[in-house]
């Protein structure tokens, strides 16, 4: 019998950011796509997945989604058979992440989407070459989510709770997957879960910023 994967992506993408990774889990998982649109609350997000979800599965989320992904874990944690957390943290919004975030709200409001767009993924990927060919397909994904839900994330992002305290009573297996030169999610937002989470294993992938699943996916199907 198939197992179940669900997969939550990060602000400002679609579950098409997992298309490297799909070929690889259909074959041995019913795959599930955890929806991040339409909400402006982490909470919100996870809750309304739980009539939906498998009664038991592996969960992996991504940054924004490993904020879900422990809003779950908190919720139904006897259904979560195994974890993975990619460029995520489980703490609060820091002072200056909240402010970094308004501006960002503030560009939207500005109606400088477009703007936006560029300038966040242009942190996300350290290779020049592999950003130049991958832009077309972020900026997709980011214009299927749209600048009024992108904004709702981001207001969700500001208001998340924080889950140091939730971590240590994670009893299933977790993984921690962190990009060594991310410059989104500092490292040692993931090093803090670990240290916490007594099943979890962290390891870094040194070449990548903060979608390797995009940037490089053998390695990373390889690591999960």
């Amino acid at each position: 019998m198939n197992r179940d994967i669900v997969l939550i992506s990060g602000a400002l993408t679609t579950p098409e950011l997992w298309k490297h990774q799909k070929p690889t889990f259909q074959f041995r998982a019913n795959i599930h796509y955890l929806d991040v649109l339409n909400s402006d609350s982490i909470s919100e997000m996870a809750t309304r997945f739980i009539t939906n979800a498998p009664p038991k599965f592996t969960l992996i989320g991504f940054s924004m989604g490993g904020f879900v992904a422990l809003e779950l874990m908190g919720l139904i944690p006897n259904q979560i058979e195994k974890l993975i957390l990619v460029n995520s943290s489980a703490r609060a919004i820091s002072e200056n992440g909240r402010l970094d975030r308004e501006r960002l709200l503030d560009l939207i409001e500005k109606d400088k989407f477009d703007f936006l767009i560029k300038l966040m993924f242009k942190k996300s990927f350290i290779n020049d070459a592999k950003r130049n060919a991958l832009l077309p397909f972020v900026e997709h994904m980011a214009y299927q989510v749209g600048s009024d839900n992108y904004a709702k994330q981001l207001n969700a992002i500001i208001n998340k709770p924080d889950h140091s305290a939730l971590l240590l009573g994670i009893k299933c297996p977790t993984l921690l997957v962190a990009s060594r030169r991310d410059r989104v999610m500092p490292n040692e937002r993931s090093e803090h879960m670990a240290q916490l989470i007594n099943e979890s294993k962290l390891i870094y992938l040194e070449h990548c910023g903060h979608m390797p699943m995009l940037e490089e996916p053998e390695l990373f199907n390889q690591k999960i």
